[in-house]
């Protein structure tokens, strides 16, 4: 209970959804600029195959809701003729599960976790046509069982198939 004449208990709290609060010992960071992130190079290899794997199991997480999903409705279990069908859904559900966020965000949940951008400073996302072709270079490395990605490897500024295909090398945010 608050008495007439005194200081309401939050009055010196900040609610505004724009009030910061900033500790003593934070260290402000510098502006990032598109040349500070070309000064720091393309992402490490471990990045991108941890943000790859977290990707993948998003897809295969959203694909076993669905089977599932259908085995409750229809009583049936999956048809060994089905795994054509359901790996062109994984395919359909990795479309999807990269190229809008790319498109809208410039980086997908798996990016997101390994703190990896596919955008330039300043802007939202990556057009479709470079978000398109970035998936189709991830999917070409997956098909080929990340064959592709030893030629990569040779130096660590050689741009990975995805890479080369989008024209957005990943970086670290």
């Amino acid at each position: 209970m608050v008495e007439k004449g005194s200081a309401a208990p939050l009055e010196d709290f900040p609610l505004q959804p724009d009030a910061r609060i900033e500790s003593p010992r934070a260290v402000p960071e510098a502006p990032r600029t598109a040349e500070t992130a070309a000064a720091a190079g393309p992402a490490p290899m471990g990045a991108r195959l941890a943000s790859a794997a977290a990707d993948l199991a998003a897809i295969l997480l959203l694909a076993a809701v669905a089977i599932l999903g259908a085995r409750l409705l229809t009583g049936q279990s999956p048809r060994p003729s089905g795994v054509l069908w359901a790996l062109g859904f994984l395919v359909y559900l990795s479309f999807f599960a990269t190229v809008p966020p790319l498109v809208l965000f410039g980086r997908t949940v798996g990016m997101a976790i390994g703190e990896l951008t596919a955008r330039s400073e300043g802007e939202a996302g990556i057009g479709a046509g470079a978000a398109t072709r970035r998936w189709a270079g991830t999917l070409a490395t997956a098909a080929t069982a990340g064959l592709l990605l030893l030629w990569a490897r040779q130096s660590p500024e050689t741009p990975t198939p995805a890479d080369r295909l989008s024209g957005r090398p990943l970086s670290l945010d």
